[in-house]
């Protein structure tokens, strides 16, 4: 199809069937294309198999492809900073305008570039401050950082250039999908809640090495989880934001599985959870309404989001109302845990921690990511209309939020603490210019100079925080160095956890 050329004018120039693009300072093509269908493979560096799995998460969600647009941009020389179109951290940016299809239909953007960069776009608001929304046969307008990573390799000098002297490419896919989604219902508040009822309902399920990595695994009710308990301690896994026991988990080797499984006489069991609409003391609350009443002991271990969870029931706060005193949590081991939170979990920063999340299960898919990515397109749906208060479990983790300052008080607990954690700095192309801006970079856009891993900070996994047996002892920690190349993703492949695990979970 015929490109359209940008000349760093000011004005918008026609891609075609009501697409324009304005990108003043900026010189390059843009093409407008027709959606991909099964057999059109997309010319962006990350993987197959991950971009597969989030096109296959998008079609669960009912999101529908409707045109990609390859873009191509450079500065015109010479061309003043201040005409170009700049966010609040300077930043050049092209206008992507499009039809707006009307008031029952929702529209993103997916930008990637060459390096496996994946970013989430929200409709810009009008000016006046409403929603980015004129009625059918109006657009709407989304703004595209114009900066890119090029190359993909992550070697030393081949992934350095950006925008500022070399042409920056993108591939842009509009997307657009019903108000109303024909399972859940009606974008709302309560959208995430629905949702998560459906596709991340409740369950205790048990957890062996055949079955640790499978979904359809059948459900373990009281009773059985009290055969269990009068024989001894209990290995409880618990995971994270977006995720569920087989896909936070499947990580693990099958060799720790049987080891832990053995260790503990067959007695290992996980809790899957709604981890968006329901904040960590409600996932408690109905945990302990399923265990059984008697006395029974468990040790836990837990992913990200999962720690704060398993962290109330060890804690036994009586700001939430609960009474876990007939169970003994005896040890935790945290694995990427926000017990400090993380800055992420604002609402300034959460497109950002899902364009973090996409990016890295796209260019590194591990186990069953699909679902995943499912999750965070309910949240990317909820954010664009601005529905945050329906995501409590995600508010959960804002540093300084009500939860964490409830938790993060002066409590008394016998439970023993283990931690792991991680100094992640990406070496690949696609990630490093993501968090930094430019491949080169040295500085999280976000953790600015915190170190993280990618998601929470390093010490917030076992620093003091105000709360009992923070902060962590030396002998009951680890962690992994940048040359150990773990990010929050990706911890339990790691042979170091496995170690680790192995020698803390102990009968």
């Amino acid at each position: 199809m015929p490109s359209s050329r940008l000349t760093g004018s000011a004005q918008a120039v026609s891609l075609g069937e009501g697409y324009a693009l304005r990108a003043p300072g900026l010189q390059g093509e843009a093409t407008l294309l027709p959606p991909a269908d099964a057999t059109t493979r997309s010319r962006a560096a990350a993987p197959d198999a991950g971009m597969a799995a989030l096109d296959e998460a998008l079609r669960a969600q009912h999101v529908d492809e409707v045109k990609r647009i390859d873009l191509s941009v450079q500065p015109v020389p010479g061309a003043a900073a201040a005409t170009a179109l700049r966010s609040a951290g300077a930043q050049a940016n092209v206008e992507l305008q499009v039809p707006d299809l009307g008031d029952e239909v929702g529209q993103l953007v997916l930008s990637i570039d060459d390096a496996g960069a994946v970013r989430w776009h929200l409709p810009e608001p009008d000016v006046g401050g409403t929603a980015a929304s004129r009625g059918a046969g109006g657009s709407k307008r989304f703004l595209i950082p114009a900066t890119v990573v090029s190359g993909s390799t992550g070697e030393p000098g081949t992934a350095n250039r950006s925008i500022f002297g070399a042409a920056a490419r993108r591939l842009l896919k509009v997307l657009v999908y019903p108000i109303t989604d024909p399972i859940v219902g009606k974008l709302s508040e309560l959208f995430a809640a629905h949702w998560e009822a459906t596709h991340r309902p409740y369950g205790l399920r048990s957890f062996t090495p055949d079955n640790y990595q499978n979904a359809d695994v059948p459900l373990l009710d009281t009773a059985a989880i009290a055969a269990m308990a009068a024989q001894g301690p209990i290995l409880l896994f618990v995971h994270g934001t977006f995720s569920t026991a087989h896909a936070a988990f499947s990580g693990l080797p099958r060799e720790t599985m049987q080891q832990l499984h053995a260790r503990y006489g067959q007695r290992v069991v996980a809790f899957n959870h709604p981890s968006l609409s329901a904040a960590p003391e409600d996932n408690v609350r109905w945990l302990l309404e399923h265990l059984p009443a008697t006395p029974m002991a468990i040790d836990v271990i837990c992913h990200s989001r999962g720690g704060l969870v398993a962290r109330v029931l060890a804690e036994r706060l009586s700001a939430f109302a609960l009474d876990a005193s007939h169970v003994q949590v005896r040890r935790i081991a945290f694995v990427g845990v926000p017990n400090q939170g993380t800055a992420l979990a604002d609402a300034d920063h959460m497109v950002s921690m899902i364009d973090r999340l996409t990016t890295a299960l796209t260019l590194f898919p591990t186990g069953p990511v699909t679902e995943t990515l499912e999750a965070m397109v309910t949240v990317i749906k909820m954010i664009s209309h601005g529905f945050l208060k329906g995501l409590p479990g995600i508010a959960g983790m804002q540093p300084g939020g009500a939860f964490l300052s409830t938790l993060n008080t002066s409590s008394t607990t016998a439970t023993q603490y283990f931690g792991m954690t991680s100094n992640y700095e990406p070496t690949v192309s696609g990630l490093r210019g993501l968090v930094a801006g430019t491949a080169d970079g040295a500085i999280d856009q976000v953790f600015e100079n915190a170190q993280n891993d990618l998601v929470v900070p390093t010490d917030g996994v076992w620093d003091s925080n105000g709360a009992t047996g923070f902060p962590l002892q030396t002998a009951h920690l680890l962690v992994l160095k940048p040359a150990d190349g773990v990010m929050h993703t990706s911890y339990f492949p790691h042979h170091a956890v496995s170690e680790r695990l192995l020698q803390w979970m102990t009968i």
